[in-house]
């Protein structure tokens, strides 16, 4: 019930530290890495709060992937159905209902980077009922691992192995990023090469800029100057370069001097930073679209599905360790061991494509499958209209009714759809002309065939101008194989738009156009008369 790895100001745990790492050389982090392999790690985690503080880029795909994970709902729900796991569940609920668990998974996060991340548990009792009154996040240079497994963590405390650390007091972190122990896992081990790397380039490239963003100044003077001449000379020289202007005698000369192809230098210090940041983007995220400029579409959405991946590992391996070390202390001090313990789950939601869905449920009914209108309404958020509410009119595309006309619904609903094919002579449909079909069946019976009227002429217009716009596609493609780089093939489009077999493809779109407008003339006359 009282913090054991409290910090102090002047005593092992400190939060203020002091970081020697200012300027880190590729000698001093091999010799970090090297010592934090052997178990003295002290040195690299310091060091990969250091680079995450520097590196923006770093930091960025970082804080992504930790607020990606941090951000999910927690989802926690009985083992079974019995009486036992379903009291489990809800004592968790209540253990942990004030507690900050955004912050805890925020902080927990930090082993991507570090390895490890560990947080203490503060336990209280409100009668015979233990909960945690704090979850406290620590410093993960503030815990050693043992020499024998390196895999049982121990309290710094001045000894050389560690203090023991009791039962249900630390909730450690440490995901299967790599096999092996936990402090070889993390990221910023491969981070802090690219940052050493990085930090030169960078230092290279702010000389580059301060010596040639401005001209050279030359300063001429003749044979026979003083040296207060040459000193005056030199002064303003260095002065036009801050203020530009200077005052020199007439018989002096000063020239400014371009310095050529400097372009050209200067791009390969942005080219060596912009890789070391894909490679970071590689190491955190596991792609670099969802960071830097994509290529295509298609790209993007393999990148996109890689970060998901990465992100369901997270939650599971988050899930896994708050299982262990936060839900089972619960349930074992207030219910014993043989209690079953509720199922904790960082639910990570997939995006679903809701006008693909909706597009099916419509195929699967006309089909005869029958689909429950309470899973339809669950699934796309729809409540039940109660009786006497507004409600959409499908029969007038959206038209807000009270009481919608049972016939003028079914006179719309039965419209043939009267999308013609291409052919020189008119319409290929024995639908017959909209109003003598609005007469034979004015009073017909609903059909189920016609009750999606829109739908069925976009997919009539689809069916009749497939042929038109394979042609067109076959012409753009043509226009791609021929294009040899991204600025030609955009003139070669440009150029051909005014020469595309557009006119089948126009005829078509006229007929299905008259065809609509007919069907929403029926649709307003049988609603008048209705």
């Amino acid at each position: 019930m009282t913090e054991i790895a409290r910090p102090s100001q002047t005593g092992l745990r400190s939060v203020w530290q002091w970081r020697p790492l200012a300027s880190l050389t590729p000698a001093a982090v091999a010799d970090i890495l090297r010592r934090a392999a052997m178990g003295d790690a002290h040195d690299f985690l310091l060091a990969a709060d250091d680079i995450r503080e520097k590196d923006l880029h770093y930091h960025a795909v970082l804080q992504t992937r930790t607020l990606s994970a941090a951000g999910l709902p927690v989802d926690i729900q009985p083992w079974d159905d019995s009486a036992p796991a379903k009291r489990a569940a809800e004592l968790v609920q209540d253990a942990l209902r004030e507690s900050d668990l955004y912050h805890l998974i925020t902080h927990l996060m930090d082993a991507v980077a570090k390895g490890y991340a560990v947080a203490e548990i503060v336990w209280e009792t409100s009668g015979s009922t233990w909960y945690p009154r704090a979850i406290l996040p620590r410093e993960a240079h503030w815990f050693t691992w043992d020499r024998d497994t390196g895999r049982l963590l121990r309290l710094v405390d001045g000894s050389a192995e560690g203090g023991e650390i009791p039962p249900y007091r630390m909730i450690v972190h440490a995901p299967p990023v790599a096999a092996g122990i936990p402090l070889l896992g993390g990221v910023a081990r491969s981070a802090l090469w690219a940052w050493v790397f990085k930090s030169y380039a960078m230092r290279d490239w702010a000389r580059f800029v301060e010596l040639f963003g401005q001209p050279i100044r030359v300063g001429k003077y003749h044979q026979g100057a003083s040296p207060d001449d040459v000193a005056v000379l030199r002064r303003a020289a260095f002065e036009l370069g801050s203020d530009a202007a200077a005052v020199i005698p007439q018989e002096m000369a000063l020239e400014l001097i371009e310095s050529g192809s400097k372009s050209a230098s200067a791009d390969l210090y942005h080219r060596l930073i912009d890789y070391l940041d894909r490679q970071v983007s590689k190491a955190v995220l596991g792609q670099t679209m969802t960071t830097d400029d994509g290529a295509s579409l298609a790209q993007a959405r393999v990148h996109a599905e890689v970060r998901a991946d990465i992100l369901r590992a997270d939650a599971r391996a988050i899930a896994a360790t708050l299982m262990r070390d936060l839900v089972a202390p619960i349930v074992r001090l207030n219910l014993g061991e043989g209690a079953p313990l509720p199922i904790l789950a960082l639910r990570v939601d997939e995006p679903e494509d809701m006008a693909a869905l909706a597009d099916q449920v419509v195929k699967l009914s006309q089909a005869g499958m029958p689909i429950p209108q309470a899973w339809v309404r669950e699934r796309f958020g729809i409540p039940e209209a109660q009786p006497g509410e507004a409600v959409l009119d499908p029969a007038r595309s959206g038209h807000i009714s009270h009481d919608p006309a049972p016939s003028a619904q079914a006179a719309t609903r039965d419209v043939a759809v009267a999308t013609p094919d291409v052919a020189p002579h008119g319409p290929a449909c024995g639908c017959g002309s909209p109003a003598a079909h609005a007469a034979g069946t004015a009073a017909a019976p609903l059909s189920a065939a016609a009750l999606d009227l829109p739908e069925r002429h976009a997919d009539r217009l689809e069916e009749a101008t497939a042929t038109a716009w394979a042609a067109i596609m076959d012409r753009i493609k043509a226009l791609v194989d021929e294009a040899d780089s991204l600025p030609a093939l955009r003139d070669a489009l440009l150029a051909a738009y005014a020469d595309l077999p557009q006119d089948t493809l126009a005829e078509v779109m006229a007929m299905a156009f008259a065809a609509a407008d007919l069907a929403g003339r029926l649709a307003a006359q049988a609603d008048s008369e209705g």
